[in-house]
């Protein structure tokens, strides 16, 4: 179960580190409806995700998990969209503290393997908000149609990647706590 935290943490990570860098490179051809899409979708699923995962890790304090949550998403969210306009960072961090705020609620009603299932999808979305940037960045062009059908094959490979990369993650998940056992407890 540490192992899965770990890789939550980890393509949290990448999303942080891929946003400002997409930013760079694709600002120039972006719109402000554009940016804003962009700033909401990868907010607030980095937001669940960032939520989910603490609602689940601190199940039975609710208080706690959700100020984590609303703190750890509103961050994420805000560090994701800030080189995109001071109206997209704020966009970015208040999506953030909302799902944050959601999925630490979320985390503490359902069981962790369901937990674990719906995380999985959330970073699935929060990843693929990284191709929103040059998806956008393409329509924003003077020429508005599309020369052939091979646009296709990029979001197909960026989806087969992103299914790769989750199920790496869900073989590194270990047999779950609740799973192991009745301990033999001695009294002495």
């Amino acid at each position: 179960m540490i192992n899965f935290y770990i890789f939550t943490a980890l393509s949290l990570l990448i999303v942080v580190i891929l946003s400002p860098l997409l930013t760079g490179r694709f600002q120039t051809n972006l719109h402000h409806s554009q940016r804003m899409a962009i700033s909401m979708v990868s907010g607030t699923s980095s937001g669940l995700v960032a939520g989910l995962l603490l609602g689940s890790i601190f199940q039975g304090d609710l208080f706690f998990s959700t100020i984590l949550g609303i703190s750890s998403g509103a961050f994420i969210g805000g560090i994701c969209n800030w080189k995109l306009g001071i109206v997209s960072f704020i966009e970015g961090l208040s999506a953030g503290l909302m799902g944050g705020m959601m999925g630490a609620m979320l985390g503490e009603m359902i069981s962790i393997p369901e937990s674990i299932i719906l995380i999985k999808i959330f970073i699935t979305i929060a990843v693929c908000s990284l191709i929103l940037y040059p998806m956008f960045a393409a329509t924003s062009c003077t020429e508005q149609s599309i020369q052939s059908k091979k646009w296709l094959l990029r979001p197909f490979l960026v989806f087969l990647l992103v299914v790769g990369f989750l199920l790496g993650g869900s073989w590194i998940v270990d047999k779950p706590i609740y799973d192991q056992g009745p301990h033999n407890h001695h009294s002495s």
